[in-house]
């Protein structure tokens, strides 16, 4: 009997870590998108110049580097 219920714990410890991994994924994807808004957001606001002295070009896909 008390393997059963210690199998039983294991198995859902395992489910809740899995769905916390999942969970976590999801809020780094998350987080990095809004970052990625952000700076996407700065970058729109700079001039075509200002583009240039920090080495970026804008492109109808967004920005690519200088070289």
């Amino acid at each position: 009997m008390s393997l059963e219920i210690d199998t039983v714990f294991r198995s859902r410890a395992n489910s809740r870590g899995l769905l916390l991994s999942v969970l976590r994924a999801c809020v780094a994807g998350l987080r990095n998108y809004h970052q990625r808004r952000a700076t996407d957001r700065a970058l729109s606001c700079l001039s075509d110049e200002d583009l240039r002295d920090i080495g970026l070009m804008r492109t109808s896909d967004g920005y690519r580097e200088m070289r």
